[in-house]
C-alpha cells in the first residue's frame, strides 16, 4: 500500500479503513527497498506522490482525529490545512484571532482581502460581493471570511477531495445558511456562467509548483478563474511556491486579460509562523501517531513511525524539514497578489 499513491480523492475514510490502510502502508515497508520521504528532512519527490491521493489521507485524518489539543492544552479540530504567516505590521492592526491555535492560517485568508482596492471595491457594492475559491480544503478559510472579513458575502468553496468537502458541509455550511456553497469538484470543471463573481480566492492551492514554468493544468486553471471574473474582478492570490514561478504566473496572466495590480512578499513573515507554530504541529503529529495501531509492529512500526512523522511535519513546513528551509533560503518565496481582470 503506497498512500502517496494509491487513494481516491473521492473517498471520505472512516477511521477503521485509515487503520488498515495506515497499517498497509507500515507493513509494506518490510519488501521495501528505499522510501520516497526522506527520513533526513521529509522531502518527497514531486514524481513521488499524487496530490488527490496525499490530500485525500489528510483530510481524512484531519476529519477523524477529531476534537485535540494544542501546546497549551486547548481544545481544537485541525481545519486549516494552510502555512499562513504573521501578520504584517505595514497592514496595519492585526486581526483578533491572534490566540487561535490556527490564527496563521486565518491570517493567510484575511490578508486576501487587506488591498485597499479590494476594499473600495467591496464598499461600493455594499458588501455584496461573490467569491469562489479554487481549492478551498475544508473551508475553514471560507467559513472565517464569510464570517469576518466579507460579512455580507456569498461563497462557493470549491475542491477536489470529498472528505474536505464532506468536513466543509459537517461544520461549516450549517452556520451560513444560503451564503456558503461547498462543491466538490475538479475547480477547472466547474460549469458556471461567464463572469459570475467578483473574486477568485486562491489560497496556498496546490498548483504552480513547477520552478520556472506555467504547466497546462495552471493554464487550465486561470483560464477557468479568468472565465468566471465580472470584468474588474479580481484573482486574490496567497501561496509559498518556487520563485521563479512568479514571474512565469505574472506573465501568463497578463497575456489571458489580467493586470497584476499589487503583490507583497510575505516569506519573512511565513517562516515566522512557522517557528512560532511548530509546538503545535509537533504535538498535532504525536497524537495523530499514536492514534494508529500499526505504529505498534515491532521493527517496522518504528522506521515508519519516524518516516511518518518527518513527512507530516514536512508537509506543514515545521523547521528542520525541506519544505521549511525552502522559504528560508527563499527557494520558494510566499506573496500574496492581486490581480484585476482588464479584458
Amino acid at each position: 500500500m503506497d498512500v502517496l499513491t494509491a487513494l481516491s480523492n473521492k473517498s471520505d475514510y472512516s477511521r477503521a479503513q485509515l487503520q488498515l490502510i495506515v497499517s498497509a502502508w507500515i507493513l509494506s515497508g518490510l519488501a521495501e527497498k528505499q522510501s520516497k520521504i526522506s527520513l533526513h528532512d521529509g522531502d518527497v519527490a514531486e514524481d513521488d506522490y499524487d496530490k488527490r491521493s496525499l490530500y485525500s489521507l489528510l483530510y481524512a485524518l484531519y476529519r477523524s482525529m477529531g476534537e485535540v489539543r494544542d501546546e497549551k492544552g486547548e481544545r481544537y479540530e485541525f481545519t486549516f490545512n494552510t502555512w499562513g504567516y504573521t501578520w504584517p505590521e505595514a497592514w496595519g492592526p492585526a486581526p483578533p484571532h491572534q490566540q487561535d491555535p490556527q490564527r496563521y492560517g486565518r491570517n493567510a485568508y484575511s490578508g486576501l482581502y487587506h488591498f485597499e482596492q479590494v476594499k473600495k471595491y467591496v464598499a461600493e457594492r455594499n458588501g455584496q460581493v461573490h467569491v469562489v475559491e479554487m481549492g478551498c480544503g475544508t473551508g475553514a478559510g471560507a467559513h472565517h471570511v464569510c464570517k469576518n472579513v466579507l460579512p455580507d458575502c456569498t461563497y462557493e468553496a470549491v475542491d477536489m477531495q470529498s472528505a474536505a468537502i464532506r468536513t466543509c458541509e459537517r461544520k461549516f455550511v450549517p452556520d451560513l445558511p444560503g451564503r456558503l456553497q461547498a462543491t466538490c469538484s475538479d475547480a477547472t470543471h466547474l460549469a458556471r456562467p461567464r463572469g459570475f463573481s467578483d473574486f477568485v480566492a486562491v489560497n496556498e492551492t496546490h498548483v504552480t509548483e513547477l520552478v520556472g514554468v506555467v504547466t497546462d493544468e495552471d493554464d487550465r486553471f486561470f483560464r477557468k478563474a479568468h472565465a468566471m471574473l465580472k470584468p474588474g474582478g479580481f484573482i486574490v492570490w496567497g501561496n509559498a511556491i518556487p520563485d521563479p514561478t512568479w514571474d512565469a504566473c505574472f506573465g501568463f496572466l497578463e497575456s489571458i486579460g489580467f493586470k497584476l495590480r499589487e503583490q507583497n512578499d510575505v516569506t519573512e513573515e511565513a517562516v515566522r509562523a512557522r517557528d512560532e507554530d511548530k509546538a503545535r504541529i509537533d504535538v498535532y503529529v504525536d497524537q495523530c501517531i499514536e492514534a494508529f495501531h500499526g505504529f505498534k509492529i515491532p521493527g517496522v512500526g518504528a522506521k515508519k513511525r519516524a518516516l511518518a512523522d518527518v513527512a507530516l511535519k514536512n508537509f506543514a513546513r515545521n523547521p528542520g524539514t525541506k519544505l521549511y528551509q525552502n522559504m528560508v533560503d527563499r527557494t520558494d518565496t510566499y506573496r500574496v497578489v492581486l490581480l484585476e481582470k482588464m479584458r
